[in-house]
């Protein structure tokens, strides 16, 4: 895509190629593609000049010049342009180095500087915002002004996580250092060690690194943790590489085939995991891999012969026994499945797959006193006591079964009145089912029974609160606590529902992942008060989430609408109508490389009118006209590129190229020097205008 230099003047200005967007620390791996140009007004040229020397050299004096820019374009902003959202934004790349003197008066000043403006602006400076604000300086490719924020963010304790992983990715952005952002993302992993994408960013800048076999083990690590399609897929390129490197490695075999399964892949799978097994003939737990695929595919009699195969000799295996039992049972073979869950417990007394298992084959058709009966058949003496009943109880708890378990914590109870466990859990299920006599009744009991303990005691008298406010309290402890489906089972029984409580279950579902649910929520909070501007922004994050950008862009112009003063928004929409111009541009850039030019206009004009304040749109139609040979209209809508941004000097550049072609050499001689005047950066176009206006200079003047 890069023949000739129409084309390198076509290309040069895209904002970015990609429309996956790092909305959160899960939303990985996007592509942020800034290039120049993007910095308008005073002093760009500048501070473009200056980043570039930070990039190789942070030295005192240019972080001095630098600073001061900063200050003084956001000086330029507020004052000239009645932008304080950009000024903030200088003022945030200042601080990012000042902040590094606290104690300094500069600091201090500008520091001021920055919380008035945005108190003007009617910005909340509170932790979620600042944090939503941060990502989109991210996604803008403003480095410093981002990395200030997340700085902040984590001086504060405030999702360090996430803070500390887009500090790795802007140091790949800004200083291409390894060590620097492998340093943030292992911090990352001390605050979430579950973060398959800052797991899968180690591995990368490990690979980097040349030290292959350690960014192997954080790669296998990210894909156990996360389904995610883009970390799998990358995931599939890092270990067919590695096999074709290692081919004799069965354990690489082993995770590709893993990485192929979780993608649905699973013929594939099989071929990995065969060719694995047979590098590895003695690998048990790779055969069962073999076994879990082979059930998941509904090919249970040969998932029972690789069970047993492992089994003749590895008798005491309670995995693969229980890999076993499910083929048995999905086989209907009812008794063998029995049998194998209690050679399980006969081995292992307190497996609770195998538990699980045998109440999975009677549940419904036997009494739970039936059921754990079979549990330990040859064992006579077994008598449950209260804590067993608890501890199984509990386990079905976990599984969702609560009405069964409500009825073992009542055996537990019965056994020992004295159980504070059984009380406390079976509280909690009356409580999350909205069952508050029952559960008032229970916590009474307890209190007679045990009156000194601590937990008992204090739920005993949180019952004398208000119901609603005892509600509310519960409901914001999980939340607190991060258990979003039991805060969304109490708010479901609080009435009336009002639009937060719609919109907090709302980001409850989003956690979730259950995105259908968190946009209906979002939407019965709209229907009750549809002037919340940060509810808009909300569901414009799901419907991203949801590959929706087109109703995210409806739904942030909303936000913007009834507050335009939501910063988060207003630069959230700002990136992403900017990506979705780009998708336009790639499109008319098709149609104009294969030369139909009737086509690429005909996207252009629809995109002149969604977007009629883009620069690009009147810059790109302007090369497809003068391609046509319309250079009077290619100029028009060229001048209309550098009217609607100064800094956008390839239109001059275009404009100066298609004066020449229609014999106006005066004209192109000033828009050449109109071009340089912009402190262009492409050197070859920089040498081209050069040379014309000497030429044109010496004919003209």
């Amino acid at each position: 895509m890069q023949k000739g230099k129409l084309q390198k003047r076509l290309l040069i200005p895209l904002f970015c190629l990609s429309l996956s967007l790092p909305l959160s620390a899960n939303a990985q791996f996007s592509t942020v593609n800034c290039t120049a140009g993007q910095k308008e007004g005073w002093g760009a040229g500048k501070i473009y000049s200056l980043e570039k020397e930070l990039r190789q050299n942070e030295d005192p004096d240019t972080i001095k010049q630098y600073v001061n820019t900063q200050k003084r374009r956001s000086t330029y902003f507020k004052v000239f342009k009645r932008d304080n959202i950009e000024a903030c934004d200088n003022l945030r790349s200042a601080l990012y180095f000042l902040r590094r003197n606290k104690n300094s008066s500069e600091y201090k000043n500008t520091l001021d500087k920055l919380n008035t403006l945005m108190e003007k602006s009617g910005f909340q400076n509170d932790d979620f915002n600042r944090l939503e604000v941060a990502k989109n300086l991210y996604l803008e490719c403003e480095w410093y002004a981002s990395a200030y924020e997340f700085e902040e963010l984590i001086e504060k304790g405030f999702e360090c996580a996430v803070c500390y992983e887009y500090l790795g990715d802007i140091e790949q952005r800004i200083n291409k250092n390894r060590e620097a952002s492998l340093k943030y993302y292992k911090k990352s992993l001390e605050y979430n060690p579950n973060n398959a994408s800052a797991l899968f960013k180690v591995a990368t800048v490990l690979n980097n690194m040349n030290k292959g076999d350690l960014a192997l083990e954080y790669y296998t690590k990210a894909i156990n943790l996360t389904d995610d399609p883009e970390i799998l897929k990358k995931g599939i390129s890092v270990f067919t590489r590695a096999v074709r490197s290692k081919p004799r490695n069965a354990n690489l075999y082993e995770i590709l085939g893993a990485t192929y399964e979780k993608t649905g892949d699973y013929k594939k799978t099989y071929e990995l995991y065969q060719r694995a097994i047979s590098l590895n003939p003695r690998d048990i737990f790779l055969k069962y891999r073999l076994g879990g695929l082979l059930y998941e595919t509904k090919q249970y009699p040969q998932a029972t012969r690789i069970y047993d195969s492992i089994l003749r000799d590895n008798l005491y295996e309670s995995q693969i026994r229980a890999g076993k039992a499910k083929s048995l049972l999905a086989l209907g073979q009812t008794n063998a499945a029995l049998k194998e869950y209690q050679v399980i417990l006969a081995i292992y007394p307190d497996s609770k797959q195998a538990k699980y298992g045998i109440y999975e084959i009677f549940k419904g058709k036997k009494d739970l006193d039936f059921i754990i009966d079979n549990f330990y058949p040859l064992n006579e003496n077994f008598k449950p006591s209260s804590e067993f009943y608890s501890d199984f109880a509990e386990l079905l708890t976990s599984l969702d079964n609560n009405d069964d378990a409500i009825s073992l914590y009542k055996k537990a109870i019965a056994k020992d009145s004295k159980n504070a466990k059984a009380y406390l859990k079976l509280y909690e299920i009356y409580e999350l089912a909205g069952e508050d006599s029952e559960a008032h009744e229970l916590i009474k009991k307890a209190y007679k029974n045990l009156p000194d303990n601590e937990e008992i005691k204090k739920v005993f008298f949180y019952l004398n609160k208000n119901t609603q406010t005892k509600k509310d309290d519960l409901a914001l402890h999980y939340l607190k606590e991060k258990q979003w489906a039991k805060a969304i089972k109490i708010y479901e029984q609080i009435e009336p529902k009002t639009s937060q409580i719609y919109t907090t279950m709302a980001s409850c579902y989003k956690n979730l992942k259950n995105y259908k649910k968190s946009v209906e929520y979002y939407k019965k909070a709209l229907t009750l008060d549809d002037k919340q501007s940060d509810t808009y922004y909300s569901l414009a994050l799901v419907y991203l989430e949801q590959k929706s950008p087109k109703l995210a862009q409806t739904m942030l112009s909303k936000a913007v609408e009834i507050d335009p003063r939501n910063v988060k928004a207003i630069k959230l929409l700002n990136y992403l109508s900017g990506q979705i111009v780009t998708d336009i541009l790639n499109e008319a850039y098709n149609y104009y490389e294969k030369k139909q030019y009737e086509k690429a206009i005909n996207v252009m004009n629809e995109a002149a009118k969604r977007f009629p304040q883009d620069p690009q749109v009147y810059y790109y139609r302007g090369i497809i006209l003068e391609a046509m040979g319309l250079y009077p209209q290619a100029i028009k809508d060229y001048k209309s590129s550098v009217r609607l941004s100064r800094g956008f000097g390839l239109g001059y550049y275009s404009m100066a190229k298609a004066y020449e072609k229609i014999n106006r050499g005066r004209d192109a001689l000033e828009a050449y020097e109109k071009y340089l005047a912009t402190d262009p950066r492409e050197e070859e176009l920089i040498k081209e205008a050069q040379k014309k206006v000497i030429e044109l200079g010496e004919k003209y003047y």
